[in-house]
């Protein structure tokens, strides 16, 4: 019965979506916040204010999205097509609400690469919580996205969201993110605001597909080689155990002399997984993937002024693991080919807006692992900066500008023209051009192929 019901939907919705292709051009992203410290606790649909428009205990509204991704050097091999319908549901006006959100992707531009159809037709329930606020305590239960510090688009401590691996560079500077299962508490102690997260399991990156736009060089050349029988790609094992493999989270925050302080505590596993190397009988290496538990500690701070704010963080996460390098001699065939590091990482930035809409954004990131006897095949200190400058036009329907990264430390640099345009209450339009520059090895040069103009048409009922 499922399947007849999945196999409906796609028909219709299919249908839906076909109708508004052949209507006009692809194209749509959500309207840039006045708002500077806007990105400090980011929901997807824009709950918040959509929360404050709802009517009476039931409202039900949603969007039809266009999404295309062309390669500008392959316009024949798109990124992505993707054509969206998204459904949202709120529940009650009073101390006790609920929100919901789904939506059904279809994808025809994965084909070159799969032919897994859950991946062309994709059906997902984002968001599914019930909030209940109390006079100093309020508890949020259920899926839900929760975005952690104050940099924009760089966030050391933003670590309980894993990464979207259909789609995990949503901008020149930011990464998407999915919703997980959570108990969120808030507790106002005078003062002092003291916030608990626990989430009952684990929830880590999916990898990319084989042969997608952003399968990870590394992984690309790993797979090659279990392919060829060189080495042996091991499966390994997630930390999905329900409460066994538990995560948890504190931050307590306070306001004072104009600043918003957080400590912040993160009990919990990497999202990204380290590989494990020990050698079989015939000679042949095994590469596992593992994920470490480990702890990490936080401090960010934001001061706001008449139309500036500056904001910075600080993170710090002892023991994690990373490869050593194969050409160091403590890479022995004894060794399983990690080694324990600390890492430090840093984010200072400020942005002001100048004139009446002019928006310009600077921030700086420095992150830095320990030295120690063995030589690592990462880079010890890797530094940049992320950047956006922006204007409004056209009684502010239009707003349109410049972002990006860029790696200092020769890791690569991505950067991004955009414009945003509202049309009426109902629709939004968005092309854009992003670009990707650096060493076909660095961390954001490896996706060179990837330079992109893309156009978003969304239609909200």
């Amino acid at each position: 019965m499922y399947c007849q019901l999945k196999k409906y939907c796609h028909k219709r919705v299919i249908w839906l979506v076909s109708i508004l292709v052949f209507m006009t051009l692809p194209s749509t992203v959500l309207a840039a916040s006045d708002d500077p410290l806007a990105d400090m606790n980011i929901d997807l649909a824009d709950k918040e204010s959509s929360e404050e428009r709802t009517k009476g205990f039931v409202s039900i509204g949603g969007y039809l999205e266009s999404r295309n991704q062309l390669r500008i050097k392959e316009m024949d091999k798109p990124i992505s097509l993707r054509q969206r319908l998204w459904l949202d549901c709120y529940l009650g006006d009073g101390k006790i609400r609920g929100f919901a959100s789904g939506y059904f992707d279809y994808d025809p531009a994965v084909r070159d690469w799969t032919d897994d159809n859950d991946e062309i037709y994709y059906v997902e329930l984002n968001e599914a919580y019930l909030t209940i606020d109390m006079e100093r305590i309020d508890f949020i239960l259920g899926k839900k996205m929760m975005r952690w510090g104050t940099g924009d688009g760089i966030n050391p401590m933003d670590l309980i969201n894993p990464r979207d691996y259909r789609d995990p560079i949503a901008s020149a500077r930011a990464d998407a993110r999915l919703p997980i299962l959570l108990a969120d508490g808030i507790f106002l102690l005078g003062p002092v605001t003291l916030e608990g997260v626990l989430i009952p399991k684990a929830e880590v990156n999916e990898f990319p597909l084989p042969d997608s736009p952003w399968e990870p060089r590394a992984l690309k050349e790993m797979r090659r080689s279990a392919a060829s029988g060189e080495i042996v790609l091991s499966p390994g094992e997630e930390p999905d155990d329900w409460f066994k493999d538990a995560e948890f989270a504190f931050r307590v925050s306070t306001v004072t002399g104009g600043f918003d302080l957080a400590l912040l505590y993160y009990n919990g596993y990497t999202d990204d997984p380290v590989y494990h190397r020990d050698y079989l009988v015939d000679g042949r290496m095994r590469f596992t993937p593992r994920y470490q538990h480990y702890r990490a500690y936080g401090f960010n701070f934001a001061k706001g002024f008449e139309r500036a704010t500056i904001r910075g963080e600080l993170a710090v996460k002892p023991g994690l693991l990373f490869p050593i390098d194969s050409n160091d001699p403590s890479y022995a065939k004894d060794s399983d080919g990690l080694t324990a590091r600390d890492l430090y990482q840093g984010v200072i930035g400020i942005d002001r807006t100048f004139f009446t809409n002019l928006y310009v954004n600077l921030q700086f990131f420095y992150d830095f692992i320990e030295s120690g006897r063995e030589a690592i095949a990462l880079k010890r200190k890797t530094h940049g900066l992320t950047f956006e400058i922006s204007d409004k036009f056209l009684d502010d329907d239009l707003s349109a500008g410049f972002r990006g990264m860029y790696f200092t430390s020769n890791e690569g640099s991505a950067s991004e023209i955009f414009a945003e345009y509202k049309i009426g209450d109902n629709w939004q339009i968005a092309p854009g051009y992003m670009i990707f520059n650096g060493p076909k090895d660095s961390r954001l040069g490896q996706y060179r192929e990837n330079d992109m103009i893309y156009f978003r048409l969304r239609y909200s009922f």
